[in-house]
């Protein structure tokens, strides 16, 4: 098996490449370099306590969650340029297979332990969602194309997106079944998934991520992976964070749930603040690609849409899934233009840089054209619902009729296109 080596040019030399690949994670030694580690846990303690201070559901939360990236300040800078360095965005890029400038951090927080020793928590499926104690793929069908799609996107074009967790504290919590970002959940899985309490259950074939004070696990996103018990028992502070890549397919977890607040934090022309400056660069021109494959589909111009859309996914394997995530772009986009009162508010940059470029995309177009948009897409989005609203265990949302695992047999790029311009 290769392993992971120190070396003179930098903290980590990755030989473990193919373990990501095929097993879908890798456990790291040292992320937070030992010298830093005492620093950065009371940087992080100090934004904790800035969340607290604001939100009075933390001591009733039995997962609580704080956006360092919306406290981040001056005085906290280590955090921001700690998710900027070698051994998290450096080693992202490195697993991604990208240039450094085609990878964008898209989210940063910090994942804590409760206040109180919480009950179990319900089944997945709530109306609200899926309770991230659950077992489940950080997928979802009303967000996502069915699983069979983002898995032959992924299979033919490589991955695009890593997750970390990175202990500040011990933590045993994440647990994962290695190779599941690459298949469908077996019948094995899925017995066990819809029995009472199977989703809060170990299964077959999982492992424990025991992360030691500043070791880390990098991750597929779409591994099937469980956070299993949360307790006031152990103090927990551990980060979480996310980076994709550009030029190769749209991921899953494309948004950027950054404001470009945390632009104006680091001292300027120095690495870690042009890496955030790159970062936005690369989703502003994502969006303004996502606007003329739009303008093109208003139009009825085929040609300037497969332009468009091979600018987003160049090889023309798996592409269906990119097209797929267009059609649920534009259902928000018509679903954004029914409250065009408030683009005010949206555009203030107080809001994540997706909802607020999505805001942006939505203003660019008139209602005749969001109408005649969504008249195209939405033959496409009917193609992927049923006439039956389920959840299927082991999947992120409510309950929906969109199509959780298997595409139509008669769906392809070709007819998926046809579809759009006919």
């Amino acid at each position: 098996m290769r392993t992971l080596a120190r070396t003179s040019s930098g903290p980590y030399e990755i030989r473990m490449n193919e373990k990501f690949l095929t097993e879908g994670f890798v456990i790291l030694p040292d992320v937070v370099p030992p010298d830093q580690l005492d620093s950065l846990r009371d940087t992080v303690d100090k934004l904790v306590e800035l969340h607290r201070a604001v939100d009075e559901s933390w001591d009733t939360n039995p997962t609580p969650r704080v956006d360092m990236g919306r406290y981040v300040d001056a005085k906290t800078d280590q955090a921001l340029r700690f998710v900027l360095g070698e051994t998290t965005f450096g080693v992202s890029t490195q697993l991604l297979g990208c240039s450094p400038d085609s990878v964008a951090l898209s989210s940063m927080s910090v994942l804590c332990n409760p206040e109180f020793e919480p009950d179990a928590p319900p089944p997945s499926g709530q109306s609200w969602g899926t309770d991230p104690r659950n077992w489940h793929r950080d997928i979802r069908p009303d967000h996502d194309a069915p699983l069979s799609a983002l898995l032959a996107d992924e299979r033919a074009n490589g991955p695009a997106y890593t997750q970390w967790n990175i202990a500040l504290y011990d933590d045993s919590i994440l647990h994962l079944i290695p190779g599941s970002h690459r298949r469908l959940t077996s019948e094995v899985e899925r017995t066990q998934l819809r029995e009472e309490g199977g989703t809060r259950s170990r299964l077959s074939g999982s492992l424990r991520a025991e992360l030691k004070p500043g070791s880390g696990v990098v991750y597929n996103s779409m591994l099937l992976h469980w956070g299993s018990k949360y307790s006031n028992r152990q103090k927990r502070r551990t980060v979480h964070l996310g980076y994709r890549s550009f030029g190769r397919i749209v991921p899953t977890q494309r948004d950027c749930a950054l404001t470009k607040r945390i632009c104006d934090i680091l001292p300027k022309d120095t690495p870690p603040q042009r890496a955030i400056e790159r970062s936005f660069a690369l989703y502003r021109e994502e969006f303004n690609t996502y606007e003329e494959a739009f303008r093109a589909v208003v139009a009825g111009d085929a040609d300037r849409f497969h332009t468009a859309l091979t600018h987003l996914h160049p090889a023309k394997e798996g592409r269906l899934t990119c097209i797929i995530l267009l059609s649920r772009l534009a259902r928000n986009v018509n679903d954004f233009s029914g409250s065009r009162d408030d683009q005010v508010r949206f555009n203030s940059g107080t809001q994540t840089a997706t909802v607020e470029m999505q805001q942006q995309l939505t203003s660019r177009f008139t209602p005749t054209d969001i109408d005649k948009l969504w008249a195209r897409f939405g033959k496409l989005d009917a193609s992927l619902r049923t006439t039956e609203t389920t959840h299927v265990s082991g999947f992120l949302g409510p309950p929906t009729n969109y199509l959780y695992e298997q595409l139509p047999a008669d769906l392809s790029a070709e007819s998926a296109v046809a579809t759009l311009f006919a």
